[in-house]
């Protein structure tokens, strides 16, 4: 008989993703879909006219394998305005098919088999497959929950410092970091991200900043890349997108800023996968960013909308019952059922909620290699319509 399974072995411990799971039961329920992370609303249409009228426009055959020139140049801008680093746009600026590719391409190309690679959990879950793909081994370092001692202390999601220095201490080539954080809403301080560098640095590894919620901080914290600090600079892989930055994650269209000797490395791979990204949605971003009046209101009005979003399905939680985390960042919220539902897992209750009220959202525990024991934690997605969030309240508090 024929084995039917004929998988590579390092996908084996790959399933199919939660995301598309909770979606998919979401579908099934008519459930409001707080889960996936996309907004149910349109971005600005700017960004639509400007991609518009370069499909009708633009050359509209293979784009340069690194990036349109014209993106990569407003690339180097806005990144010289956010962190004040500047970025040569034809040595060390890449754009790729979204943060996700990216940040394949970039595992996939500094990790050699067996290596060890840092990783800060709960996690997002591309992170792990890629490391499995290039034969590397995830060491997670974990952030306490906010309702254990630890994360009591440190005031929400937080790291034992002695559980990260023991995993330093046998050794890594590769440091995955993300801040904005997903799924807690943590934003590192200052103090956080120079103690993490100055490992790092201590152990000549490269480090992977994934930044893609960059924009979506909320004060009174304040975002500090990896790249902005000189001693560490020469390490850092910097990824950013513009599907989380505009509001459209149908984009697909991802950027990696980093010194030459490393994106030579990123754009090898890159050649290999997807080679490169239609030019009529590069050459439409460039133009609608080379607006700088327009970027920097657009992206102080999206800070707003998103923080009255935040606070409206906080209030909408804690009265239906949760403990709410604060999120300092990102579009999402991670809230602990345990009043509500008891010692149940939450797997288990994110299926529940699906399936008896009407809202979709993610357990934490999908986010870990090996989660805790006990984790009473799922992710609600704020990134949505008025409408939206007044059904949210209409089923967790009138049902």
């Amino acid at each position: 008989m024929q084995n039917s399974n004929r998988i590579a072995k390092r996908w084996d411990s790959t399933g199919k993703s939660i995301f598309s799971e909770m979606t998919s039961l979401a579908n099934l329920h008519n459930a409001v879909n707080l889960g996936q992370g996309f907004p149910d609303f349109y971005g600005p249409t700017k960004i639509l006219d400007a991609i518009s009228q370069e499909v009708l426009s633009c050359h509209n055959q293979y784009a340069p394998s690194h990036g349109e020139a014209p993106l990569r140049n407003e690339i180097s801008y806005y990144v010289e305005s956010t962190t004040g680093v500047i970025y040569d746009p034809d040595t060390e600026i890449t754009v790729t098919s979204g943060a996700s590719e990216a940040l394949y391409c970039a595992i996939n190309a500094f990790i050699n088999p067996g290596d060890r690679v840092l990783v800060f959990e709960p996690a997002f879950d591309l992170y792990y497959q890629a490391i499995a793909n290039a034969g590397g081994v995830a060491v997670p370092i974990r952030l306490h929950a906010p309702d254990t001692p630890i994360g009591i202390r440190g005031g929400g999601w937080t790291i034992d410092w002695s559980e990260f220095d023991a995993a330093c201490a046998g050794g890594f080539s590769l440091a995955i970091f993300n801040s904005p954080h997903n799924p807690t809403g943590k934003v590192f301080t200052e103090e956080e991200i120079d103690r993490i560098a100055s490992k790092i640095l201590k152990k000549n590894a490269i480090i992977l900043s994934d930044e893609v919620y960059e924009n979506l901080v909320y004060s009174p914290a304040r975002h500090v890349s990896l790249c902005s600090l000189p001693k560490i600079q020469h390490l850092v892989v910097r990824i950013s997108s513009a599907a989380k930055t505009f509001g459209f994650t149908g984009l697909k269209t991802g950027w990696v800023c980093a010194p030459q000797y490393l994106t030579d490395g990123i754009r090898l791979v890159h050649q290999a996968t997807v080679f490169c990204t239609s030019p009529f949605i590069q050459l439409g971003l460039a133009k609608a960013m080379s607006d700088k009046v327009w970027l920097q209101s657009y992206l102080k009005e999206q800070n707003e909308l998103y923080l009255t979003k935040k606070n409206y399905l906080k209030s909408i939680l804690e009265r239906a019952g949760y403990s709410v985390s604060n999120s300092e960042g990102t579009f999402f919220l991670t809230a602990n059922f345990e009043n509500l539902a008891g010692d149940i897992s939450d797997i288990l209750y994110a299926k529940q909620l699906t399936e008896m009220h009407k809202i979709a959202t993610i357990p934490i525990s999908s986010f870990y290699k090996q989660p805790p024991k006990s984790l009473p934690w799922i992710r609600f997605a704020f990134c949505k319509k008025e409408e939206t969030l007044k059904s949210v309240a209409e089923l967790l508090l009138n049902s």
